[in-house]
């Protein structure tokens, strides 16, 4: 690894071309164990969807927010989008899961580009992590007009890992190029986020690499029960 890649990766924040990720805030689902549309519960008096947005919209050239088109508060969506400059993307498939919300922001996201896929809960994620992750994944996936700084081995997702070693995929960075992957696995029935993950080519990020940013203890802390609800509140 040349000295510019580890600068890179010290400091991802000077390595990211924001024309090259584009965020996607995944609030499409149906919340069946909260009863209610998570998105909008208020953590410290903000919605966790606009906590989402604060955070993503810094570390990303252009955001999205996916959502199902029958959801009942989309008028609400519509009016958050307008107010921050970001473009309300219908799920294109009727409850698939996260991997459906994938495919989706691929297929927005334009070729030669990545997504930061984001979910709408995880109310304590910050900037900071996020712009860490895009670092990384550029590094590891220069632009042309940039190859001098390959690696050897470019990865087709960045992604996180908590402190008990598990996946975090809605917190994670998506190559354009995975598109007709996850096409053929919806195809297949194949739902499972993690299916994707060992087929392609993958930048696992341990918590270890990043565990120095503030609140990295809680970035992963989500929230789909009421329980989990009030747990976050305190």
């Amino acid at each position: 690894m040349n000295t510019e890649q580890q600068s890179a990766i010290r400091n991802p924040q000077s390595a990211i071309k924001k024309s090259a990720i584009w965020g996607f805030i995944q609030a499409g689902g149906r919340s069946s164990r909260m009863k209610l549309d998570k998105a909008w519960l208020e953590i410290d008096g903000v919605p966790m969807i606009e906590r989402a947005v604060a955070a993503a919209k810094p570390a990303a050239g252009r955001l999205g927010i996916i959502v199902n088109a029958a959801n009942p508060l989309v008028e609400r969506y519509e009016r958050l989008a307008e107010s921050c400059d970001a473009r309300l993307i219908f799920d294109m498939h009727e409850h698939l899961g996260p991997l459906g919300g994938i495919h989706t922001a691929l297929t927005h996201c334009g070729a030669a580009r990545s997504a930061l896929i984001l979910a709408c809960d995880l109310p304590f994620i910050t900037t900071e992590f996020l712009s860490f992750l895009c670092g990384i994944h550029q590094t590891q996936n220069p632009q042309p007009g940039n190859l001098q700084s390959a690696i050897r081995n470019p990865q087709s997702i960045t992604v996180p890992l908590d402190q008990s070693n598990r996946l975090q995929p809605l917190a994670a960075v998506y190559d354009q190029s995975l598109e007709a992957v996850v096409r053929q696995m919806l195809a297949a029935n194949e739902f499972r986020v993690d299916l994707l993950h060992s087929r392609v080519s993958t930048r696992r990020v341990g918590f270890e690499e990043f565990a120095h940013l503030r609140d990295a203890e809680r970035f992963f802390i989500n929230v789909n029960t009421p329980e989990e609800f009030q747990a976050a509140l305190r």
